[in-house]
């Protein structure tokens, strides 16, 4: 067995890096251990694909870094049977762990994880790009592509960019034209409304800093958790956030123009191309669509015994 630790050196605090790299040297592991660190966007997904590859021995990788640093890890281990990826919660958006009834402060234990059992879960595939977490359109993809712009002026941080995005675009980027196809049925708009607000598909069950928007989401069930949001006011957007960010909204009295849906296959289509945000990563498509792959990637599960732990991945061995 082998051990790799990839760091994403952008990721929380600037000390990050060398208080993990500390905490990785002290640990007592069988086998090979390497830590890289990334320098730019791809960086973790090249690692783990060439360090994968490169031997036969089981590989268990940590991303330590946010949901980013997962995605990317992520997307080179897929197709892999050699591997398993552990998630170290410690950017500035870290919802996949959010998911499993553990403690996010288990996850970043690192003796725990390295303990820790190997699960299955599924990934959603989407014109040959994986999400891990979740993949959505319409205003909450556009907040995300505007908190990256954010970003980039001086002294500004993940989180105020992304409050600051959030309002921006819920007056200006609160109406979207596209049609969502659940398995190939059009999901038509609640009598009354026009146009659509977002969409989510979940596999897992938090998103966007912890809104527990697809609350019925489960990592090991071969389906995508829909859910649809047609425009609302700005006014009763802001009075149902808290029903959304408790996942309280299925089936909600005040929510009942929201649909929700359990499918294999979705499609967005749509007279031009639109902007599509897997596990926060924005690409442009035309009419794209989504998919459900089955058990498609090990995930590393810290080793916490607790009662009424999460039961829905499947206990592998290495």
């Amino acid at each position: 067995m082998k051990h790799l630790f990839i760091l994403n050196a952008f990721a929380g605090k600037k000390s990050s890096v060398e208080e993990l790299k500390k905490k990785i040297a002290s640990l007592k592991l069988e086998g090979e251990c390497i830590v890289k660190v990334t320098k730019e966007a791809g960086d973790a997904k090249r690692i783990a694909k060439e360090y994968i590859s490169s031997t036969d021995d089981f590989v268990r990788v940590y991303a330590c870094g946010g949901d980013g640093t997962a995605n990317e890890a992520m997307s080179g281990m897929v197709g892999l049977p050699n591997c398993a990826l552990g998630v170290i919660p410690v950017g500035t958006g870290n919802d996949f762990v959010k998911s499993f009834d553990y403690n996010a402060d288990d996850f970043r234990d690192l003796e725990k994880m390295s303990r820790g059992e190997v699960r299955t879960i599924d990934l959603l595939e989407c014109s040959g790009h994986y999400a891990i977490n979740t993949i959505s359109v319409g205003y909450d993809c556009a907040v995300a592509k505007q908190a990256q712009k954010i970003k980039r002026f001086p002294f500004m941080t993940g989180p105020t960019a992304y409050k600051i995005a959030l309002l921006y675009c819920l007056f200006s980027k609160r109406r979207h034209t596209f049609k969502p196809y659940a398995d190939d049925v059009l999901i038509n708009l609640p009598q009354g409304y026009k146009t659509q607000m977002m969409c989510i598909a979940g596999n897992g069950k938090f998103y966007g800093g912890g809104f527990k928007a697809t609350p019925l989401a489960d990592f090991n069930d071969g389906n995508i958790d829909f859910v649809s949001v047609p425009t609302i006011s700005v006014l009763r957007f802001a009075t149902l956030v808290g029903i959304f960010s408790k996942g309280e909204h299925i089936g909600h009295k005040r929510a009942g123009f929201i649909t929700h849906k359990k499918c294999k296959k979705l499609q967005f289509k749509n007279e031009k191309s639109i902007d599509i945000g897997l596990d926060g990563e924005i690409f442009n498509m035309k009419d794209p669509i989504i998919t459900v792959v089955p058990s498609a990637l090990k995930v590393i599960i810290p080793e916490v015994v607790k009662e009424g732990c999460h039961k829905e991945c499947t206990v592998l061995r290495d």
